[in-house]
């Protein structure tokens, strides 16, 4: 057996035996973070990666769809999650944050799995030595060795097995196994990424509102970005117009003047908001992970469309103890020692005051989801008749009835009658997925 490889595992367990400790190592070229386990106990029990990705960054069980769809420049509503979980900065401090304080943990592991290969190899020789002797006491020799050699990697129930674990002077507390030395590193590795990943849950809820506000708060400037140009094209028509009708005398100086401020402010309207669309877009994309470099490639999704029955089948009591589950302040309270057992403490108050604070943000998630859903209606109501007046705008201008002036007033109401009705439409779709990510602890 190669003894200067026992001897380094042997020291290697001794440390791990009396805990680690230290900063990490200099740079490995693996990434320790996405190490695979395997069951040592059933090998051919499925493997899994310790953080839950691959080497690429794909979670495991994610199917091609999903994932492809992770990879693309485009961000959806329904994936925000997903890129919060495993593409965003939180996500990549979270990957350094494992790989740092696991590769100590690693080299430990690695050196116990070298070490039981040196000892399965030495079996192996010791096993071909027995089979081609023929004397008796030497086969019983080669027995022994193979029995004591097989007990340094796993007990199979034997007497006085394994390796002999002593404390710092030198007595022997214990015997252990190479597979039960290489199975409490892996535990204590993954309790680490549990731990780490415990640590950052409430960061990962708290990105993943804020993203999924800014990804609603950007359908209804992208509305309003579709007013505004609307606006500008009307604005650049009717400043056309006057300036054809000052050429003829219809029309004074001052009409076109005030045509081409109504136009300039027009403009000014469309490149704020513009600017503001960009904003929230490269923000959103650099905090979803996302180079600077690559974030004026991405793109955001389509607003999901609005489901007016939703609430309508909605428990109110029954979602509000469902939302308890998955909220992380409920969680935090409920999970408070309570060091007075004798009487009312601040423990209690806390936890019926988280209690309390969600029942009355269910409550109010739920009524504005039915507000919104009445002023949806109403809003499609006003932009049907605002419709047909513009219809009837138009005919008349046709047949010489009524000014440009009279004109322009109605395509005006109808611009405002159709966003206000398409921004009622984003609100209320936004109520329910805001109801809907409540349940889910987002909130």
């Amino acid at each position: 057996m190669k003894r200067r490889k026992n001897m380094a595992a042997f020291a290697a367990t001794a440390v791990l035996l009396t805990g680690i400790s230290g900063s990490a190592m200099a740079e490995q070229p693996r990434k320790p973070g996405t190490r695979v386990i395997v069951n040592i106990n059933d090998p051919n029990a499925p493997s899994v990666n310790l953080t839950g990705v691959d080497s690429t960054g794909r979670p495991d069980g994610m199917d091609d769809a999903t994932w492809n769809r992770l990879l693309d420049d485009v961000i959806d509503y329904d994936e925000i999650n997903n890129l919060v979980e495993y593409r965003s900065v939180i996500a990549q401090q979270q990957t350094a944050a494992i790989d740092t304080y696991a590769v100590n943990m690693n080299d430990i592991i690695d050196s116990i799995s070298a070490s039981i290969s040196d000892v399965e190899s030495e079996i192996s020789e010791l096993r071909d030595k027995k089979n081609e002797t023929t004397d008796a006491s030497e086969k019983a020799n080669y027995n022994a060795l193979i029995k004591m050699y097989s007990s340094m990697i796993n007990a199979n129930g034997m007497d006085n097995y394994g390796i002999e674990v002593t404390d710092d002077n030198g007595n022997v507390t214990g015997k252990t196994t190479l597979n039960v030395q290489k199975s409490g590193a892996e535990g204590n590795l993954t309790r680490i990424v549990r731990n780490v990943k415990k640590g950052l849950h409430g960061t990962k809820v708290s990105v993943t509102t804020g993203m999924n506000s800014a990804f609603l708060g950007y359908q209804s400037l992208r509305e309003l970005e579709k007013m505004y140009q609307k606006q500008v094209d009307m604005y650049q028509a009717k400043y056309d117009a006057a300036v054809r009708q000052m050429a003829v005398g219809s029309a004074t100086e001052i009409d076109v003047r005030t045509a081409e401020v109504e136009l300039q402010g027009a403009k000014i309207k469309l490149s704020s908001n513009q600017e503001s669309l960009r904003s929230i877009k490269d923000n959103m994309a650099i905090v979803l992970g996302w180079n600077m470099d690559k974030a004026t490639n991405v793109s955001i999704g389509e607003m999901p469309l609005y489901d007016g029955s939703y609430i309508a089948s909605r428990d109110l009591n029954k979602d509000i103890e469902e939302a308890r589950l998955y909220n992380v302040e409920y969680g935090s309270a409920q999970a408070t020692a309570n060091p007075d057992i004798t009487g009312y403490s601040e423990v209690d108050i806390k936890r019926n005051s988280t209690k309390e604070n969600l029942n009355i943000t269910m409550a109010s998630l739920y009524n504005t989801a039915i507000q919104a859903g009445t002023q949806y209606e109403a809003a499609q109501a006003g932009f049907m008749v605002a419709a047909r007046q513009k219809a009837s705008a138009e005919r008349s201008l046709a047949a010489g009835l009524i000014s440009y002036k009279d004109y322009y007033g109605a395509v005006t109401q109808y611009i405002a009658s159709e966003a206000t009705a398409n921004i009622s439409a984003i609100n209320a779709s936004s109520a329910v997925l805001n109801y809907q990510a409540a349940l889910r602890g987002f909130v």
